[in-house]
């Protein structure tokens, strides 16, 4: 797209708007999170690549208001999951000519893991190349405008200074804890491969999954996406450099474990973190005969019975990890809370750590019908990174149900909070 042409796309309305008074303006219902890679993306050649891999997905016009005048951006719009409410859950491919932007809505908790999910798709359908990346995640609670990646992509393609943003209006109840995904396939793995992976290790995995009682699919590198918004458990066999599977891993690595995995300092990589609601696990080795090492430490760890157990459902109830992240605690500490959207309480649980990176896995669930009660049991999993130095609290939100109407009492690692359904 010639510049004259990108810069044709964005209207500029000269109405100088009045800023809200932060007394006035409602609370934020949820967020924005974006990252800004660099390069030129074709939004028609996106949107056809997006449709032909099933993904809902069509241009549109956004705009954002702020203090000197309005942002009216062209954008892909695509589903990657749907809130509590059954309203959809968008993210946003906005091109230029220097830098894109990948923008997702969120929870306001601004975690960016519907962000990491928006870019593996975009990637697995050959539109993004993530390892572009120039800045991000950045997030932004929604009723601030424009959202912050928003303002720092316009200055880096547009080189427009936005000065001052605006409160904008965003009234109503809060759309839950954080946002549901679309119904998955319960019980069922996807794994995703390419022939050579497909070949050495997908039997070995299949096996131990099986025999922990969870059921497998496997799915080529360029059905990714397909993966990522119909399963509760992705697997990836292979790491960022492999082919097919690379571009749709390298948004789950750390660059850290990235680059020792490329270099041979680290020979095989076992991860397993929930991302956007998604447990995603990626095995990965320096060549194929270390990915399926992977396997066999990921097996010899109990992960096969333990992701078994967290997709059990028993008595039909569910319980699945929304997100899971850590920050520097400042006057947080072990907790519980919850809010009710329909037929599933959003319980998030914090607890205190030696440094904020780490995340909870599911160890187990127990649900008693006649006392009402769901139990669940999360352990500290800690990342493969260089952690800043400073005491930690992580964050787990919980999606729980569907639970009957009534009173039920919730545990998490023997913390408890009630919670009334329907009521």
């Amino acid at each position: 797209m010639p510049r004259r042409a990108a810069v044709a796309a964005l209207t500029l309305s000269l109405v100088f708007l009045p800023q809200a008074a932060p007394s006035l303006a409602c609370p934020p219902t949820g967020g924005y999170v974006g990252s800004i890679f660099s390069g030129a993306v074709d939004a028609e050649q996106a949107l056809e690549s997006l449709r032909e891999a099933g993904i809902s997905a069509s241009i549109v016009n956004v705009t954002f208001p702020y203090v000197g005048g309005v942002l009216e951006l062209r954008a892909v719009e695509f589903l990657i999951g749907r809130w509590p409410d059954g309203r959809p859950l968008r993210a946003y491919l906005i091109p230029g000519e220097r830098a894109t932007l990948v923008l997702s809505e969120t929870s306001t908790s601004l975690d960016a893991g519907w962000l990491r999910l928006a870019i593996s798709i975009l990637a697995s359908v050959e539109v993004l190349d993530p390892r572009t990346l120039v800045v991000g995640p950045l997030g932004s609670p929604n009723n601030e405008s424009p959202p912050e990646a928003v303002e720092r992509w316009a200055e880096l393609e547009l080189g427009l200074e936005i000065g001052e943003r605006v409160l904008v209006w965003k009234c109503g109840g809060p759309v839950g804890a954080a946002p549901a995904l679309p119904s998955a396939l319960v019980g069922v793995a996807a794994v995703v491969a390419n022939e050579i992976d497909a070949n050495i290790s997908y039997p070995l995995l299949r096996s131990a999954l099986e025999g922990a009682g969870l059921r497998t699919t496997l799915l080529p590198p360029e059905r990714a996406a397909e993966a990522l918004l119909g399963y509760p458990i992705v697997i990836f066999l292979g790491g960022h450099m492999a082919p097919g599977t690379g571009p749709a891993v390298w948004p789950f690595l750390d660059p850290t474990a990235a680059q020792e995995l490329a270099a041979g300092e680290t020979p095989r990589l076992v991860l397993v973190e929930s991302v956007g609601g998604v447990t995603i696990v990626i095995l990965a080795g320096v060549d194929r005969w270390e990915t399926r090492g992977a396997v066999e430490e990921f097996i010899s760890q109990g992960w096969p019975e333990r992701l078994a157990s967290a997709l059990a459902c028993p008595g039909g109830v569910c319980v699945r990890i929304v997100s899971s992240s850590g920050s520097c605690a400042v006057g947080e500490g072990r907790g519980i809370t919850a809010s009710v959207e329909g037929e599933y309480a959003f319980v998030t649980y914090r607890e205190g750590g030696p440094n904020p990176c780490a995340f909870h896995v599911i160890s187990s669930v127990s649900v008693s019908a006649s006392t009402r009660t769901v139990e669940v049991t999360l352990t500290l999993q800690r990342k493969a990174v260089i952690c800043i130095q400073c005491v930690g609290v992580i964050a787990t939100t919980l999606q729980i149900g569907p639970l009957e109407p009534g009173e039920w009492t919730i545990v998490v690692n023997g913390e408890q909070i009630r919670v009334n359904v329907g009521g």
